[in-house]
């Protein structure tokens, strides 16, 4: 009982809430983040207007399944791919070209909605070409975001990002609750159109350092040492390094129970007999649950401790299956809450090790992989949940995704025994 007190103090301390925000003192990663967030605000605004028509138009759990995962679809067939583009070309570029292609997409998606002329078809092409966009976008700003700080501080960074993610996903939601009551779905796709404008500004503007990756990118071919085996395949580095190929089964499971978008309007129409506006009431209380999560996933060490992440995704298991039994809709919304602040602790530690454990020169196509399996794996496991969620109930479906994340804690229980050096 003392070393679980020292160990909480340990977190709650002034030091340790410190080492949190100490990405915040750079003010590139401050302009960086503000952007974003609001940027988050309008994906995250974007995606309860999808899955909200998709109900509208007459699609099942298994349809918001399809439409919802078709966003990854393109990061599970080729994550290590669109890393190797992060490894050798320019952040900033690649970047300034996938966050105009996401704007692009939102803009396509609100005339199409304000025409009426969206189906569910249409819904699932767009869906894709975002993912295109994404499966890039993504690995290159977790890279971006370790320019921009330096290794000392990406346990913080990273921390910061998912506290940016899930205040986006408070924000996000309550202005997409508020615009489908007065509006409709359409305005949700312009705020998240517009929301794209900030961080193409503030790329443009920043002075980003040259990385770790460059030197290696620019150096002549014929003047380059030899590179270790492991680092000629992402695939091959991950499999064998326990830890990660652990951790990295874990983010499969933790992607389900992040995509609440499959089960949840499922949950709040047909169980709870709420609307569109329970349903942004779910993903709220997920947002404001996931910040205190993501906010002491920084008071670790630099870091992570696989015995750490192994107990965080124990927590996960618990908190999902307690979200499928919750008898009333209240006791939905604090369960929830406590499936939030669980997920993103584990998400924030779980993406930190798998960065910091990985060699300089293949981070992008690893982080690649860990796009694969979390987010892009909710293409598998939105089309399993979703479709359990028809066969059976929802209920059922989600209690499905705790289960398989506890039981694929206990196949790599060893394996993550041993602290990370």
């Amino acid at each position: 009982m003392r070393g679980l007190r020292s160990a909480l103090a340990s977190r709650f301390s002034a030091a340790a809430l410190a080492r949190s925000f100490s990405s915040l003192r750079d003010p590139a990663f401050r302009w960086w983040s503000a952007a974003q967030f609001v940027s988050g605000s309008g994906g995250a605004a974007s995606m309860v207007g999808i899955a909200w028509l998709v109900v509208e138009l007459g699609g099942d759990g298994l349809a918001l399944g399809v439409v919802t995962g078709a966003v990854m679809l393109p990061t599970l067939l080729a994550g290590p791919y669109a890393g190797l583009f992060v490894d050798r070309f320019s952040r900033r570029a690649v970047l300034l070209c996938t966050q105009a292609a996401q704007a692009a997409v939102a803009a396509t998606l609100a005339v199409l909605a304000f025409g009426q002329l969206v189906s569910l078809p249409g819904l699932l092409g767009l869906s894709l070409a975002q993912g295109v966009a994404f499966a890039i976008d993504n690995p290159a700003r977790q890279l971006l975001v370790l320019d921009l700080v330096g290794r000392e501080r990406t346990t913080s960074a990273v921390s910061m990002n998912e506290v940016i993610i899930n205040s986006s996903r408070i924000v996000g939601p309550a202005v997409a609750g508020a615009v489908l009551v007065t509006g409709g779905a359409g305005w949700c796709f312009v705020v998240n159109a517009v929301s794209f404008a900030p961080g193409i500004l503030v790329l443009l503007l920043l002075r980003i350092p040259v990385a770790e990756h460059a030197a290696a990118a620019v150096e002549p071919l014929a003047v380059r040492a030899p590179e270790p085996p492991h680092a000629q395949s992402p695939w091959r580095f991950a499999a064998t390094t326990p830890r990660i190929r652990t951790t990295l089964a874990l983010a499969i499971g933790a992607a389900a129970s992040y995509n609440i978008a499959v089960v949840m309007p499922l949950m709040a129409s047909d169980v709870f007999g709420a609307g569109g506006e329970g349903y942004a009431a779910i993903a709220v209380a997920f947002g404001l649950g996931a910040l205190p999560g993501a906010l002491l996933s920084a008071t670790g060490p630099v870091v992570p401790r696989s015995e750490e992440v192994r107990a965080l995704a124990v927590a996960l298991a618990l908190a999902v299956l307690l979200v499928s039994a919750a008898p009333v809709f209240p006791v939905l919304l604090a369960s929830t809450a406590l499936a939030g602040g669980a997920s993103m602790w584990f998400i924030a530690r779980a993406n930190a090790l798998v960065l910091l454990e990985t060699p300089p020169a293949m981070r992008g196509r690893v982080m690649g992989i860990w796009a694969m399996m979390l987010p892009g794996s909710s293409v598998v496991t939105g089309l399993l949940v979703g479709g359990l969620a028809d066969a059976t109930d929802p209920r059922v479906a989600y209690g499905a995704v705790g289960l398989v994340i506890a039981l694929t804690v206990v196949a790599g229980w060893r394996s993550l025994r041993t602290p990370v050096s």
